[in-house]
């Protein structure tokens, strides 16, 4: 609950929280055997084959690609998320 429930606004996560977070939505997931059952997996768009069964794919897996694909421009994404109240920084600590 700590990671979804929220009033009047969205609390600051620092880099471990939002890790503890996806590491939570991934074994959830993974637990459900949620992408297994529902016979849904992102293909990779590149031609690459695909490194991952089942039993490894999960939530952070399943976000990465569909906005790492689907979503060519970051700033589609950034833009609005930006508006919101969101401060999305590099994955070097940099803005």
């Amino acid at each position: 609950m700590e990671f979804t429930l929220f009033e009047d606004r969205y609390p600051d996560f620092d880099r471990t929280a939002i890790e503890e977070a996806a590491r939570v939505m991934d074994e959830g997931y993974l637990a459900q055997d949620y992408y297994r059952k529902a016979g849904y997996m992102v293909p990779i768009e590149d031609g690459r084959p695909e490194p991952l069964t089942f039993d490894r794919y999960s939530w952070s897996e399943h976000m990465g690609r569909k906005w790492g694909q689907w979503l060519k421009d970051p700033a589609d994404l950034l833009g609005p998320l930006a508006k919101c109240g969101f401060r999305i920084e590099k994955g070097d600590g940099a803005p």
